[in-house]
């Protein structure tokens, strides 16, 4: 993102559009626009935004899914800078544990939000860059001419990360689920179960599928390539709970946060993450969680979190046609 206009104007030829590469400024494919001798890229900007608090998983809004937390930013949103719901054209939405029953994401809050049946939704995931792909959708579609308003934006509930039952136990219980079973079958799917103890329901991971590595082992194996110490890495989580403590104290999170009242609870309205006390010398005092003699502990790494965010992303066009100002353009990306 940036606040002065210094693309490069001339044709480039499209590249390969490969997902989750990282895309340079020179290599990013185009918009058919610019590749076609039809003159300048449209400018997409972003608007507004507006998030929901960001809270520790299993507290506050574990009955809120990823679909409610993403309604509540986003009509918080549409609330706040007065947008008439008709005229939203797309919805971009990410997400890291989708809902297996609903895992279009964007599909399911633009339903709950009433916008026009007309408005095209999808939902991207990219790890944690998920949120961050979803605005980059959207700059795309509003360089191609395909949109003019679109919301982007991402939510995740680890509260209501789905518990799987083992593999053999689904492939077991099928033909007892599908169809009428007879005493026979009954016998037979028990058999297959047998034994029982390897049916226990496993626990949800935030694991690496080729390598089986959690998060936070990957991360040690990269503070470790990269030289980035344990203390490097607790001052950081110390600013970092600092600043957003200021944030909040002075009201400037206030801004962006919208309340959220859970099903018979209190309106949440600050992020419960956030430590004012913490300092390098209650950091260091803590263990290691992911390697032995590692650098990673409970206090300088992400807690599991429940939250969601919108912003709404225009050409630039319209945004002036509506008498909407910049929070800022997107002028190139790369992951």
């Amino acid at each position: 993102m940036d606040d002065r206009d210094t693309r490069d104007r001339r044709p480039r030829s499209p590249s390969p559009r490969t997902h989750g590469s990282a895309l340079g400024a020179a290599e990013r494919p185009s918009s058919p626009a610019a590749t076609q001798g039809q003159g300048p890229r449209r400018r997409a900007v972003v608007v507004g935004g507006r998030r929901t608090p960001f809270v520790k998983a299993f507290t506050h809004f574990m009955e809120l899914d990823t679909i409610a937390l993403g309604v509540a930013a986003t009509r918080g949103l549409l609330a706040e800078l007065g947008l008439p719901r008709q005229t939203v054209d797309a919805v971009v939405w990410g997400g890291v544990i989708l809902p297996s029953a609903s895992p279009n994401v964007g599909r399911e809050i633009a339903l709950d939000l009433k916008l026009p049946p007309s408005a095209y939704a999808s939902t991207v995931s990219m790890a944690c860059a998920s949120g961050l792909l979803a605005i980059v959708e959207a700059a795309r579609m509003v360089e191609r001419g395909d949109a003019d308003v679109v919301i982007a934006g991402g939510s995740d509930s680890t509260s209501n990360a789905e518990v799987k039952l083992p593999q053999r136990a689904v492939h077991a219980l099928a033909p007892l689920a599908f169809g009428k079973p007879r005493p026979a079958a009954v016998m037979a799917a028990l058999g297959d179960l047998w034994p029982f103890h390897d049916l226990l329901p496993t626990r949800p991971r935030v694991a690496e599928r080729t390598t089986g590595l959690l998060m936070g082992e990957s991360a040690e194996d990269m503070a470790r390539r990269n030289r980035i110490s344990r203390k490097d890495q607790d001052a950081f989580a110390v600013r970092s709970h600092q600043r957003a403590a200021a944030a909040i104290a002075t009201g400037r999170f206030a801004l962006e946060v919208v309340p959220v009242t859970p099903p018979g609870k209190s309106p949440v309205a600050e992020d419960s993450l956030v430590r004012p006390g913490t300092s390098l010398e209650s950091l260091a005092r803590l263990r290691p969680v992911f390697a032995r003699g590692g650098t990673l502990t409970a206090g300088n790494s992400s807690p599991l979190t429940d939250g969601a965010a919108a912003t709404l992303v225009m050409s630039e066009e319209r945004a002036r046609e509506m008498g909407f100002g910049q929070l800022t353009w997107l002028r190139d990306w790369a992951f």
